[in-house]
């Protein structure tokens, strides 16, 4: 594969990218510079490379075309072939250099490789070794060296490359020259382009522009569609731009654009620019901002709604196609809404506020009044109160709160922390806190408390009386429970039951079966196929149980016993099981 090259015009457009690289990219230029300018490529291979004896291959013909009165291929009428109609008629017409890559598309690929390397050789190449001296020649083409190789030759026609001590390399031909001194001075023509380096000093000079740099301290250049840079790192100057944007920097100055030439107000689409920490402006087509820090000022607007906001210390001020705000903070307050609503603030002394031809709002340190749209009037002070509106409300002091609906006949009175009463078609309720409570909803249930520990309750699905702490009792539908805390607990239910008489009776039900503990007795009977399972246990003396196979007994566990399980049966005696019969 051909050795790649480097070129020096693609050296600003990376520094432009990365302004705070660029001491470390002129030395990744200057180093693959020296590459390109010298033409050291693969032995023998592309690049105009010094190599050994017969390393370059001779140049391939390149293929004829069919006369234009050669016949071309027959066509058939197979399927998806080609009608006489369908068939180009003119003979199809090659570039005059099938390899060459377009401007555009090479542009693209970023790609520096040169097709036109090693010309000039021939099929036959002659070689000559005298000593330390080796010299090749094939047509046109030629290279000479000694060994040490402290001098090096190679030529193709008209272009000559030269290497002496290793150090200084000399190149002359039609469209590229080279003068280099490793490792402080370089001198390069390219085609139209000039680029001389010495030390941290390098310049470029092409049709499209040119370049300028003192690394680190100072870059500058032009290029085409009328970009242009200069950066001076020392100074935190930084400058680019082209036809359609750009950005400065000088110290605390900066101005980022777009849409023209220049940082210009006027001209940009779009622009942001200011001298940090004391002023930032910017714009675009549908918004603008201004930000003063040291005058506390910040101005913003948006197309989108016509919005603006503008504040200069306490002053804030907002307005849009719907209204308006304007504050002295933290003092004065005042919004509207066009001309249907509005709210002023003198903070703390008033506040007042209006919607529509009625309705209004009055606060002040002494009262509160208010009237609706609708004629609804709140009026309330430190030890009165009122509204006169669908409901009425009346409050003498904080503690005495009179509501009435009278929509629904419905009245409630306060007087806290004490008494409550609610009365209406549907319900009833007398709270006097703490001693007596009677909270009835008709036809629905009715809740009594007698000082707060006794509570009686019925409703549509049952009742309920509690003597708190120690007396539950009650049924809800088909559910009942007694509980004289902490002796006896008895919670039944169509399906299941639980009795406790603590600490002697344990006794759990359900459809399966029963399990019961009383003293040193349980008892338990399990359903089974065929029956019925059970079995008693007098602790520790004697147990008997049977089953729908058989039955068994023990006298202390095993001293003496007998089981039977269909012909099945043993015996135990001194807790040896005995089997009489299988």
């Amino acid at each position: 594969m051909p050795a790649p090259s480097v070129s020096f015009e693609r050296v600003p457009r990376a520094l432009l990218t990365n302004l705070l690289a660029s001491a470390v990219a002129l030395v990744a230029v200057l180093l693959t510079s020296s590459v390109h300018a010298q033409g050291f490529g693969p032995p023998g291979g592309p690049g105009g490379g010094f190599g050994p004896p017969g390393a370059g291959l001779p140049q391939q013909p390149t293929g004829t075309q069919p006369s234009p009165g050669q016949e071309g291929p027959e066509t058939h009428a197979a399927s998806g072939g080609e009608t006489p109609a369908q068939l180009p008629t003119e003979e199809a017409q090659l570039p005059e250099d099938p390899n060459e890559i377009p401007e555009p598309l090479d542009d693209l690929l970023d790609s520096d490789f040169d097709p036109n390397v090693e010309v000039g050789r021939e099929r036959e190449t002659h070689r000559r070794f005298f000593g330390l001296y080796y010299e090749e020649q094939s047509g046109d083409y030629s290279f000479r060296s000694t060994f040490p190789p402290l001098w090096l030759e190679r030529k193709q026609g008209d272009d000559r490359a030269s290497l002496f001590g290793l150090t200084y390399f000399n190149r002359r031909s039609p469209s590229y020259d080279a003068d280099v001194l490793f490792p402080i001075f370089w001198h390069i023509r390219d085609e139209d382009s000039y680029t001389t380096v010495v030390g941290p000093v390098m310049h470029n000079e092409r049709p499209e522009g040119h370049d300028n740099w003192v690394a680190p301290l100072f870059f500058e250049g032009s290029g085409e569609d009328g970009h242009e840079y200069m950066h001076i790192p020392p100074l935190l100057t930084f400058h680019t731009r082209d036809a359609r944007s750009g950005f400065s920097m000088a110290g605390p100055l900066f101005c980022k654009w777009k849409g023209g030439a220049r940082c210009d107000n006027r001209t940009a689409d779009e622009i942001d620019m200011g001298i940090a920490p004391l002023y930032f402006y910017g714009h675009d087509d549908r918004s603008e901002y201004e930000i003063i820090p040291p005058l506390l000022h910040y101005y913003s607007y948006e197309e989108k709604g016509d919005a603006e906001l503008d504040v200069w210390g306490p002053f804030w001020m907002e307005r849009d196609r719907e209204g308006g705000v304007f504050n002295v903070l933290p003092l004065f307050w005042h919004n509207y809404k066009g001309d249907t609503e509005a709210h002023t603030t003198l903070f703390p002394l008033v506040h007042y506020g209006w919607k529509g031809p009625r309705s209004y709002k009055l606060i002040t340190p002494l009262f509160y009044q208010q009237v609706g749209e609708e004629g609804e009037e709140t009026f309330a002070t430190y030890l009165y109160g009122r509204h006169r509106g669908r409901t009425e409300l009346d409050m003498y002091t904080p503690l005495v709160w009179l509501y009435r609906d009278p929509d629904i006949d419905l009245s409630r009175q306060v007087i806290a922390p004490f008494v409550y009463h609610e009365s209406s078609p549907r319900s009833d309720h007398l709270a006097v806190f703490p001693f007596f409570g009677h909270f009835k909803r008709h036809h629905v249930y009715e809740d009594l408390w007698i000082t707060p520990f006794f509570r009686h309750k019925t409703s549509l699905t049952g009742w309920e009386t509690d003597i708190l702490p120690f007396f539950f009792s009650g049924r809800e539908n088909n559910s009942t429970h007694l509980v004289v805390a902490p002796i006896l607990w008895d919670f039944a239910s169509p399906k299941k039951r639980a009795t406790v008489v603590f600490p002697f009776v344990w006794r759990f039900a359900d459809r399966e079966g029963v399990s019961q503990l009383v003293g040193n007795t349980y008892y338990s009977e399990e359903k089974v196929d065929g029956g019925t399972d059970w079995q008693f246990h007098f602790f520790p003396f004697f147990s008997y149980g049977e089953s729908p196979k058989g039955h068994w007994w023990n006298v202390l566990y095993g001293l003496a016993g007998y089981t039977r399980e269909g012909t099945f049966s043993k015996m135990r005696v001194g807790y040896i099981p005995i089997t009489l019969s299988e």
